[in-house]
């Protein structure tokens, strides 16, 4: 399945086209502080995420609030109707 003349072929030209780098003491400490940074701004964008309350459903609220009204008026009606009439 896996021919070792090709994968030698393939690391041999990878070799030769890619080439070490060492970065400099400054751009390794330029580097970390910029990760840092970017670590540190991203962290504080994903708190204020978490701080927005989610959007309501105004529907669902409003046919609530409409549900609520209606059965603390049934019950005073009720009660008001109950005082009224005569006992038996």
């Amino acid at each position: 399945m896996h021919d070792p003349a090709w994968e030698e072929l393939l690391e041999s030209k990878v070799r030769r086209v890619l080439t070490p780098v060492h970065p400099s003491v400054s751009f390794r400490n330029h580097l970390r502080y910029n990760l840092q940074l970017a670590g540190q701004h991203q962290a504080a964008q994903r708190a204020m995420q978490l701080r927005h309350p989610q959007h309501a459903n105004y529907w669902v609220l409003g046919v609530a609030a409409l549900g609520l009204t209606v059965a603390a008026g049934s019950m005073i009606a009720w009660a008001l109707r109950a005082r009224m009439l005569p006992p038996q």
